[in-house]
């Protein structure tokens, strides 16, 4: 008798524990499923217009605005810095992408991204914000690398330089 009361009182206790944890991971699935849903809905800037930015239909040159000066070190060709950036097409200021939609800058190497940065980004100091509108010669190209980019498109970005870091 005392065996079976036993065997009962941990089978039922283990069946009360199953259900609390397998409710605790539905609950995080649930959770999980809302904030990507929110990052992906409610938090992207893709599809919108970039401020106080006109279109331009023809670009032929790289164009160089600082829209804020840094005070900070100044990039050199071939350093790797630390930024968050907008994206945009410069026929419409349509957003494809932007760093601030995930709220985590990147970084790279200027010899790792499109000709327009490598070349943009020099003489930029920390801290500054500048405005790269860049020729489809020195962006992509033909070679787009998804649809929200069409092929041979002019490119703008709105870029804030937060680091610059050492060499690895």
């Amino acid at each position: 008798m005392a065996l079976l009361f036993f065997v009962t009182t941990v089978g039922f206790t283990a069946v009360i524990i199953w259900q609390v944890v397998t409710k605790d991971d539905e609950q995080q699935s649930v959770q999980e499923e809302k904030t990507l849903s929110e990052l992906s809905q409610g938090n992207s800037s893709a599809g919108q217009k970039l401020p106080n930015y006109t279109p331009q239909a023809d670009v032929t040159q790289l164009e160089v605005i600082d829209l804020k000066e840094g005070t900070g070190e100044a990039v050199q060709p071939g350093d790797r810095v630390t930024v968050h950036y907008t994206g945009a097409l410069a026929s419409d200021g349509t957003i494809f992408e932007s760093s601030l939609d995930i709220g985590q800058p990147i970084t790279f190497g200027l010899d790792q991204v499109i000709a327009g940065w490598g070349q943009g980004l020099p003489g930029m100091k920390v801290g500054g914000e500048r405005r790269l509108i860049i020729p489809a010669s020195l962006a992509y190209g033909a070679d787009s690398p998804d649809e929200s980019i069409p092929p041979n498109s002019a490119l703008v970005f709105d870029i804030k330089l937060l680091a610059i870091n050492p060499q690895q």
